[in-house]
């Protein structure tokens, strides 16, 4: 089904006026070119894509360009691949970014109980890295990423205490933040909460969430990813449709535009068009769920239904005839959440992060050939052709996030 001409200049007048809801216009800017610099967690490209999915489908008319540079074991003087200088040099300025984040700290206590040596060389090693990227790119914008915690919440430890050094150079990151006004992630404090939450709902699951005690596991990605994503201030509406079939009317449609809106013989359809797409959590997957019922991620994932007056005492929803969820009277009355269920909206989202993991696969290629395997030969001309191909694969999943229209019924149950 084609979009009408009114209906494209709903969705670009809802793109282009960057607000949801009231709130102020996202720190991330349509056109931005980010690069995470970081460690190994940086470097799972986990989070990373998760933030890059968040762009993509929440704001699907955005051309955002994103590069990783994470290197395993790094500190923020260097590491294996390089010091400090040559990794700037390396892996950030080429790229030109307009953004850069900054996560570092779990390998700068050096894995022993704390020390006020170790934080010092941290303290001094990031206000550098700063300064020398502040010197050599003015314009580029910093968001300071605090790092994720040593986890000795839900199991043991192999080094005893050192929860308290990486906590030291997360509080460091945080005071520094707020010294230069810079936007901040709380990864150590989200994730730390989740671990707590999580340990005091399934102990079992919660050894999962940060199974080696460093790297965190894909689904707790999912909750760095909205932090940073409440950082960078994007909005965590999908969209809000509030209807009453009373009168067959739209009393609310922010993110959206209802058409065809009708009832008859107590069955409600309308056509809905929404400018943006859930987030491609894995519903499926049990950790996810477990994450979703230990965190807050749900609140930066907001796709919600809303329906008054309701004769009947349940109702089953279907989109695009397949059958999403039966909802009773009382739940469609205080608003349900269509981001938490599989629908064709969540399927399409899906694919768009299908396609950006391919992406991000080409990415980690590149760092293997070009950054390991610098001597090899060969190495520029098929990391040029990687780099190319990823760019057509970050189009493609730009032109999959673009939005459909749907087929809502509403129909007692």
């Amino acid at each position: 089904m084609k979009l009408t001409r009114s209906q494209v200049a709903i969705f670009a007048t809802s793109l282009l006026a960057c607000t949801f809801g009231g709130a102020q216009s996202p720190l991330l800017h349509d056109g931005d070119r980010v690069v995470f610099y970081g460690d190994s967690i940086t470097a799972q490209r986990l989070y990373t894509r998760f933030a890059e999915d968040f762009v993509l489908t929440r704001y699907p008319g955005w051309h955002v360009r994103f590069s990783n540079a994470g290197v395993p074991g790094d500190t923020v003087n260097g590491g294996y691949t390089g010091d400090r200088a040559t990794r700037l040099k390396r892996d950030l300025f080429p790229q030109d970014p307009t953004v850069v984040t900054i996560m570092l700290g779990m390998n700068d206590g050096y894995y022993v109980p704390f020390d006020p040596k170790y934080l010092g060389i941290f303290e001094d090693g990031y206000r550098s890295l700063v300064k020398e990227v502040q010197t050599t790119d003015p314009a580029a914008r910093i968001t300071i990423i605090s790092t994720t915690p040593y986890d000795e919440v839900t199991h043991g430890t192999e080094f005893a205490h050192y929860s308290q050094s990486v906590a030291r150079n997360a509080g460091f990151a945080r005071e520094f933040a707020a010294s230069l006004h810079f936007p901040f992630a709380d990864f150590h404090g989200s994730v730390s909460e989740l671990l707590t939450t999580g340990h005091a709902n399934n102990a079992s699951l919660a050894e999962l969430l940060v199974p080696d005690r460093i790297h965190p596991a894909e689904a707790t990605h999912w909750v760095m990813a909205a932090e940073l994503a409440r950082a960078w201030g994007l909005s965590s509406v999908v969209s809000n449709v509030h209807l009453d079939p009373g009168k067959a009317q739209v009393l609310a449609a922010e993110n959206a535009q209802v058409t065809e809106l009708n009832v008859k013989d107590g069955v409600m359809r309308w056509t809905e068009l929404e400018t943006a797409l859930p987030l491609p959590l894995p519903l499926y997957d049990g950790m996810i769920q477990f994450v979703l019922g230990s965190s807050n991620l749900a609140g930066m994932d907001r796709e919600m239904l809303q329906v008054d007056g309701l004769a009947g005492a349940q109702y089953t929803l279907k989109i695009d005839g397949h059958p999403v969820s039966t909802f009773t009277r009382e739940q469609l009355g205080a608003g349900v959440n269509l981001a938490l269920l599989s629908t064709p909206m969540q399927d399409q989202a899906r694919s768009v992060d299908g396609m950006e993991q391919q992406r991000t696969c080409m990415d980690e290629a590149v760092f293997h050939l070009a950054v390991e395997e610098p001597r090899v030969e060969g190495v520029a001309e098929a990391a040029k052709a990687i780099r190319t191909k990823a760019a057509g694969m970050d189009e493609e999943a730009r032109k999959l996030a673009q939005p459909k229209p749907h087929h809502f019924e509403l129909a007692p149950f």
